[in-house]
C-alpha cells in the first residue's frame, strides 16, 4: 500500500503536469559548484544567446517540465529555472553521437539538479565529462540506495527511487510511454492492481513517472 507521506509527495499540480508532458509527447525529461573541468563549453548553437529569447510556446513547455504554471507572475527565479530547463535541452541536442547519448543517459539519473546537467553538457569531450564526473563523486550516489532498498522490500515506491527498484517493489508494468527520447529514460509506467473494497475487489490503475529514469511522481485512478 502507498503510504500517506509518499501520496502527499505527488500532489495534484505536480501529477498534472507530468500527464500533459505525455500527453503531448513533448521532448521532456543540477551543479556541484566547484572549479569546471579544464575544457571550455560547447559554442554549438549559441546556447547562452538562444537561453535568453523565450518563445511563448518555450515558456509554456518548459515551465510545465520543471512543475511551474506559466499562466501564472512567475518570478525572477523562477524564469532563471525555466531558462536553465531550456539549456539543458538545447545542450542535449548537441550530443551527436550514440556513444555521447548513451553515456549521458547512465549518468543521467546521478544529476541531482539542471545546473549538473549543464556542467556536464557543457565539457565538449567524453573524457571530459568522465573525468568530472569523477571529480564530483557522481557514482558514489549511486551506492546511497539503503533507504529505497528499505522501501523496495516493503512492495512501496518513493519519489526518487531507480526505475530497477520500483520493477522489484511493484513488478512489470502494464505498459511503458516515452516522453522524448527513450534513452533518456523520461518514462510513465502504467500498473493495474486488484484492490479489496467492501464491495469486493476493484481494478484500480497505477501510473508512475519518471524523469532520468527516476520516480518524480504517481497517481492512481
Amino acid at each position: 500500500m502507498i503510504n500517506l507521506i509518499h501520496k502527499v509527495i505527488c500532489s495534484l499540480s505536480i501529477i498534472g503536469i507530468l500527464s500533459l508532458q505525455f500527453s503531448c509527447a513533448n521532448h521532456s525529461i543540477k551543479t556541484v559548484h566547484g572549479d569546471p573541468v579544464v575544457e571550455s563549453p560547447i559554442p554549438v548553437a549559441d546556447v547562452e544567446k538562444i537561453d535568453t529569447q523565450l518563445t511563448d510556446a518555450e515558456l509554456q513547455k518548459y515551465a510545465y517540465e520543471i512543475g511551474l504554471d506559466p499562466l501564472k507572475d512567475l518570478t525572477a527565479d523562477e524564469l532563471t529555472a525555466i531558462n536553465k530547463r531550456k539549456k539543458v535541452r538545447n545542450l542535449e541536442r548537441t550530443l551527436d553521437s550514440q556513444k555521447e547519448r548513451f553515456s549521458y543517459s547512465k549518468v543521467l539519473p546521478w544529476l541531482q539538479t539542471d545546473d549538473e546537467k549543464i556542467d556536464y553538457l557543457s565539457i565538449p569531450s567524453i573524457e571530459g565529462r568522465h573525468a568530472w564526473v569523477n571529480k564530483n563523486k557522481i557514482w558514489q550516489r549511486a551506492q546511497n540506495l539503503k533507504n529505497f532498498t528499505d522501501i523496495m522490500e516493503n512492495l512501496d515506491i518513493a519519489a526518487g527511487m531507480p526505475a530497477d527498484y520500483v520493477r522489484k517493489a511493484w513488478g512489470e508494468p502494464e505498459s511503458v510511454e516515452f516522453s522524448g527520447n527513450p534513452i533518456y529514460k523520461n518514462e510513465r509506467w502504467k500498473y493495474l492492481k486488484q484492490v479489496s473494497t467492501p464491495n469486493g475487489y476493484r481494478q484500480e490503475k497505477r501510473f508512475v513517472y519518471f524523469e532520468g529514469g527516476r520516480v518524480v511522481g504517481w497517481e492512481t485512478e
